[in-house]
């Protein structure tokens, strides 16, 4: 269990995008919390886990490009000679 300190003393820097900062800062404001209170909340939860608390999932392709491009990587994946040039590239050898 973790023992809380008389005073917090630890902190995080987190890089990300404009949008996503202002999403979630209306999401926890509407819920009473800071930005630094949920992320709180989630480290204490992850904690008492041992492990993320939530399933994580892929997110959903949503539009036509995505799941045609996804579906290209896959089918070059499968591929032989894809498998044949990482092969390569991981050994060293070719290119």
């Amino acid at each position: 269990m973790i023992k809380a300190a008389n005073s917090k003393t630890a902190s995080i820097n987190v890089r990300l995008y404009p949008e996503i900062k202002e999403e979630a800062e209306r999401i926890f404001e509407y819920h009473g919390l800071s930005v630094a209170e949920a992320i709180t909340v989630f480290l204490n939860h992850a904690c008492h886990a041992g492990g993320f608390p939530f399933e994580l999932k892929p997110a959903p392709y949503t539009d036509a490009v995505s799941v045609v491009t996804f579906r290209e990587a896959e089918e070059i994946k499968r591929t032989s000679q894809f498998k044949k040039d990482y092969k390569a590239a991981k050994t060293g050898q070719g290119y």
